[in-house]
């Protein structure tokens, strides 16, 4: 009986309970679809679910490893690395709606609700992996370090989904592609008026991503009182 409490504290805690319930749903939704259209046209969306899952594990990961080691901070390096690298993996998923433009012979309005439950669901994923970060952050640094943290965080998601939807990077390129990050990178420095087109999705990406995570911490705070 005591481990059951333990592991349903674990997942009320970490929000195991709703993003199980939310990839249940787009399992079945996926498998539906599949059956009755006799076609995989949306089987990229399980990928980038899967994708999206990461950022969550390698959480789990630096809270493993902070409570196993409270006092060695350096040892939750690789998996906070990890999570960074792979979070914007998380909300990109939203930016899969630019698929219904290419119409199937299938109903739009199930096409609609089926790539929603998967952006909503990559969402809640990401925001509940940068919402737990910001614990850990909060309990190492204090309170302002973890609200910097939070908005370097979300600049740099924009910046990822950017890259993933309109230069169809992936988060592994950095590993192998290092040197064409870098030139490119250079470039936005040095030509920065060259660039606006990109800066202005990164910004609208990191605002929205800012906005949903002080909703998603409000409502999580108001649960707690």
């Amino acid at each position: 009986m005591t481990n059951l409490r333990t592991a349903h504290r674990f997942c009320r805690v970490h929000l195991v309970y709703p993003l199980a319930l939310s990839t249940l749903l787009c399992v079945v939704l996926i498998v539906a679809r599949v059956v009755v259209s006799n076609s995989r046209h949306y089987q990229f969306l399980v990928w980038n679910l899967f994708l999206a899952w990461l950022p969550y594990a390698f959480t789990l990961w630096v809270i493993a490893t902070r409570r196993r080691t409270p006092g060695r901070v350096a040892k939750a390096a690789l998996p906070a690395a990890l999570w960074l690298l792979f979070l914007p993996n998380a909300p990109y998923i939203m930016t899969d709606f630019n698929h219904l433009l290419h119409w199937r012979a299938f109903p739009l309005m199930y096409d609609i609700v089926l790539i929603f439950a998967f952006a909503w669901t990559g969402l809640l994923l990401g925001l509940s992996s940068l919402y737990l970060m910001q614990g850990e952050v909060r309990v190492v640094w204090g309170r302002g370090v973890a609200a910097a943290f939070v908005v370097g965080t979300t600049l740099v998601t924009g910046a990822g989904i950017y890259l993933g939807r309109f230069l169809r990077w992936n988060s592994w390129d950095v590993l192998t592609r290092p040197g064409t990050i870098l030139a490119t990178l250079a470039d936005v420095v040095w030509n920065p008026r060259e660039h606006l087109y990109a800066a202005a999705h990164v910004g609208v990406f990191a605002t929205v991503m800012l906005l949903c995570h002080l909703t998603f911490a409000t409502l999580r705070q108001g649960t707690r009182d």
